[in-house]
């Protein structure tokens, strides 16, 4: 259990591929991913520099760096919540929640004697014993969080239907679930906080997530991220099974056995996820090949048919805003090629003639349905033509 540094350490790396794949862009919500994943990669590194370290001077300092990242996760989820139920990032709890971890992570860094009463060295590595206050702050801002989310998910104003509601709710109960089970080490239990693994398994996953319409290869820094952090969830559960299997002649094989299952299933997980064709929106197939549009220009011209705004369409196909307009000024170059006029008037123009290219092959639908109808009509009246014909005479 000396080698736990090893799944923080590993979690923070996954969290350094998914900030430097995500950093270009330019969305409101890919911004607030961006922050998401910074704080919770320096968690996770002060976490794995905390329990590498043997002075209590110095783990206090690593406690208090970690504090900044920890307290700024509450209002970072309320803004998510916030985001997926029709809200703004911003909005007057998401404001609250924020103002509400500025102050208690302003208490942690001038007062940190008040919130840490020791340290204790664990199986697991160098941990601190908060005070009965230190817990009720650390825990009220992310309960507030916490009931300021469910409130948005229970009372959506619109259900953003590029996130599929089940799914991210129980990622955020997840999650929560390993937050608040970091507070039993805190207290003198031990039990490994589980904080590492769960901030870089939600962070991947969402990343893997957000790129699921992507028509796009997936970049190297994802696979990485992917890789890494199903190793971290790998370690994590064999070094649960540790103490269970104590008894266990040659246990190392089987914890090995474990983490490499577990590693492996979760990694079979993102891969599902990061391949999945399913669509949350419906999808028109344009004959639009003739103009040498590229499959992520005619996903474009789908969404704009469908009538979906442009922020709408970079959070589906995450693109930066500028990624964007350069692929609408190739789709106006190929299908407007005469066309001088202003981008407004260009994407009028555009939308006038998929709506005739989407009518047009629902006119085609139909006459190759009568077609094939009339068809079998002839072929079964000669069918009954030819039974009478050749039928024996009757006597």
């Amino acid at each position: 259990m000396e080698i736990f540094f090893i799944v923080p350490m590993v979690a923070s790396l996954a969290n350094l591929s998914c900030l430097i794949e995500n950093i270009g862009r330019d969305h409101p919500f890919h911004r607030l991913m961006t922050v998401f994943y910074l704080a919770v990669g320096i968690q996770n590194g002060a976490t794995a520099a905390m329990c590498l370290t043997s002075s209590n001077e110095l783990g206090l300092a690593w406690w208090i760096f970690q504090c900044h990242s920890f307290f700024s996760l509450a209002p970072i989820l309320a803004g998510m919540a916030g985001f997926c139920t029709g809200r703004r990032i911003l909005n007057p709890l998401t404001v609250f929640v924020l103002i509400t971890a500025i102050l208690a992570d302003f208490l942690c860094s001038s007062i940190p004697n008040y919130f840490v009463v020791g340290f204790s060295h664990f199986y697991f590595g160098h941990g601190p014993l908060l005070s009965l206050f230190g817990g009720l702050i650390g825990a009220g801002v992310h309960v507030l969080g916490m009931c300021i989310c469910i409130y948005f998910f229970l009372k959506p104003v619109k259900w953003n239907v590029f996130f599929e509601k089940k799914f991210f709710i129980t990622i955020f109960l997840l999650w929560w679930m390993a937050l608040f089970s970091n507070f039993l080490p805190l207290y003198g239990i031990e039990l490994p906080p589980l904080h590492p693994v769960a901030d870089a398994a939600l962070s991947v996953t969402l990343s893997v997530y957000l790129n699921r319409y992507n028509q796009g290869s997936p970049g190297l820094f994802r696979i990485a991220a992917n890789i890494l952090i199903s190793i971290a969830v790998g370690i994590l559960i064999g070094m649960l099974f540790w103490p269970v299997f104590k008894s266990l002649q040659f246990r190392e094989v089987y914890i090995t056995a474990i983490a490499a299952l577990a590693a492996c299933s979760f990694l079979s997980f993102l891969v599902f996820h990061l391949y999945k064709t399913a669509n949350v929106i419906s999808k028109i197939e344009f004959n639009l090949e003739e103009y040498g549009l590229s499959k992520q220009e005619i996903r474009i011209c789908e969404l704009l048919n469908e009538g979906h705004s442009r922020s709408f369409i970079q959070l589906v196909l995450n693109v930066s805003n500028g990624t964007l307009r350069n692929h609408l000024k190739n789709i106006y170059a190929k299908v407007l090629p005469e066309s001088k006029s202003s981008s407004k008037d260009q994407l009028q123009r555009l939308t006038v003639i998929l709506t005739k290219r989407k009518i047009e092959k629902k006119l085609t639908f139909v006459r190759r349905t009568q077609t094939k109808v009339c068809f079998y009509d002839l072929v079964q009246r000669a069918r009954k033509d030819i039974i009478f014909l050749f039928a024996p005479a009757p006597n």
